[in-house]
């Protein structure tokens, strides 16, 4: 009796449990079904078009960013839905200058989105209300305090003002000798173009910032740094579709290396990867220790962190640790965003032949003048025009800049879109709107940039229409967040740009897939290149 007493207990005890399993699926589902119909129909941004995927969930957008697809998606979006769409449940892009003016003009109160807690520099603590507050140890990029933000800027100014900038430009002419020496020894050998633009960068901000070389030009390699650092941004722009597990990976690395490897978004270097950044920290610190000794001997070095260390002898608030960070942001930010440029420049200049017969004519023409200088100069325009071309069809960032709406909303081009949603512009998909960049905006055309130059009945509209494209171009970042080292990246590539181009004549092979893969950054892939020394 008493076995078949356990037996329906049992079975009574079963049938509870699969009745309450029953149960909380049916929740779950209900709860699912209700979710989405309200981000399909009730939503507040329910109108706006966009694919429905997106609408219902971040998993659409983040499986855009693991297939590579940043530097497409915003021109297929905006293309196939118009200037106004949803690519999240609350994320909205726009392709107009209406909504640029709001999102990116300084005052607005759009602040940086949750994305970039994926990008920060360092930890941060969460607290029980699960925020994310982290240090001030001065981070630009991806830094959301206003106020500590402006501070930083304010700080860091006179050092990257192109004033002060120009006095770089020996060291620069000195690194590009050696540069130029390197590449003549390869007898016009076929290379990646991609791989020895980032060398070069890292050579020049290497002379530049510290008067040290990385030895990356002597050996003829990046040692796998910059392919690295891509793949890095990979991982980086998928956890900022899902900031809640960024933040769950602060408390739990082990979650977020699990989150990673569900999405093979994990990025293993090869055995011949070897970072400079150990090289660049060490000469850092170094420095820094011996400018600290009393009775050290002055440093006359003539380069960038010689003044970030006069900076922090004259401004107390420029700390220790901003000063130790701002040193090593100059790497940070500048050999990846540089190179692209670069990339871009070479490819696009090589590959238009009349271009770069231009391009070399006037750098022929000031070096018959003895006026080979290029910082602070209004000289080289055609030059400068072919770069700015570069960068407009392949931005560094071509993917939306995200911005969060403020508590008033955002209200533009007939549509309201409520507080706390993410908002922002697609740079590629912006860089080729016919009405701000005019005819063709597909062709690369360095004569777009020289309107200004024009001297005829038209040269007041033409000069207009130049404004106008310098107003809404993405390519330095949006409004008050613009790069801050735009200065000396600017006088880097104009000067390593015009100097390839007046001692070779460059030969590119692009493949048709160049952009196929981005991320948060956009470098060309597969462009392999021959630098054939002129003579004479």
């Amino acid at each position: 009796m008493e076995l078949e007493y356990v037996l329906a207990v049992s079975v009574a005890f079963a049938g509870l449990i699969w009745r309450a399993m029953s149960l909380a699926v049916l929740g779950i589902i209900a709860v699912t079904l209700h979710i989405v119909l309200y981000r399909l129909t009730l939503h507040p941004l329910a109108k706006v078009p966009g694919p429905k995927w997106a609408a219902i969930s971040n998993f659409w957008y983040a499986r855009q960013i693991a297939k590579g697809k940043m530097a497409q998606l915003g021109l297929e979006m905006h293309r196939k839905y118009g200037d106004i769409v949803r690519v999240g449940p609350n994320e909205v892009w726009f392709n107009t200058t209406e909504a640029f003016d709001q999102i990116y003009c300084t005052g607005k109160g759009f602040e940086k989105s949750d994305f970039y807690l994926a990008t920060a520099l360092t930890r941060p603590t969460i607290d029980w209300k699960f925020n994310a507050n982290f240090e001030d140890t001065l981070d630009l990029l991806s830094e959301r305090n206003m106020k500590r933000y402006r501070l930083q800027r304010r700080l860091i100014g006179r050092v990257y003002s192109a004033a002060n900038v120009a006095k770089y430009e020996d060291a620069l002419t000195a690194a590009l000798e050696r540069i130029v020496q390197r590449l003549n020894e390869l007898e016009g050998k076929e290379i990646d173009l991609k791989e020895w633009m980032h060398i070069i960068t890292v050579e020049c901000l290497g002379a530049t910032v510290l008067s040290w070389s990385p030895g990356l030009l002597r050996d003829g390699t990046d040692w796998g740094t910059l392919s690295h650092s891509f793949q890095g941004w990979r991982r980086k722009c998928l956890f900022g579709v899902f900031p809640t597990m960024k933040k769950m990976e602060q408390l739990s690395p082990s979650l977020g290396r699990a989150f990673a490897s569900l999405w093979a978004v994990t990025y293993r270097p090869p055995p011949t990867f070897k970072p400079f950044f150990p090289g660049v920290v060490k000469n850092i610190v170094r420095r820094l220790t011996a400018s600290l000794k009393p009775g050290t001997p002055k440093d006359n070095r003539v380069d960038l962190l010689n003044d970030l260390i006069q900076l922090r002898n004259d401004r107390p608030e420029f700390n220790e640790v901003y000063l130790r960070k701002m040193a090593v942001t100059n790497f940070g930010a500048g050999h990846e965003t540089v190179a692209s440029t670069l990339t871009a420049s070479v490819a696009m200049i090589a590959s238009h032949n009349n271009v770069q017969k231009q391009v070399f004519l006037e750098q022929r023409t000031a070096e018959a003048d003895d006026a080979l200088v290029y910082a602070s100069s209004n000289r080289f325009t055609y030059t400068k025009a072919a770069i700015r071309e570069a960068m407009r069809l392949y931005p560094v960032v071509p993917m939306s800049l995200p911005r969060k709406t403020p508590p008033t909303g955002l209200h533009v081009n007939g549509l309201s879109v409520p507080p706390n949603t993410t908002v922002g512009c697609s740079a590629i998909a912006l860089h080729r709107k016919e009405d701000i960049f005019g005819a063709s905006p597909d062709l690369y055309d360095p004569g777009r940039w020289l309107c200004a130059e024009t001297v005829d009945e038209t040269a007041a509209a033409t000069s207009a229409s130049v404004r106008m494209m310098d107003k809404y171009s993405l390519s330095w970042g949006g409004g008050s967040r613009s790069c801050p080292g735009r200065n000396l990246a600017e006088l880097l590539v104009l000067k390593v740009i015009a100097t390839l181009f007046r001692r070779f004549e460059v030969e590119v092979a692009i493949p048709p897939d160049a952009d196929k893969e981005a991320y948060f950054l956009l470098v060309l892939s597969g462009v392999k290149v021959k630098f054939l020394p002129r003579s004479g």
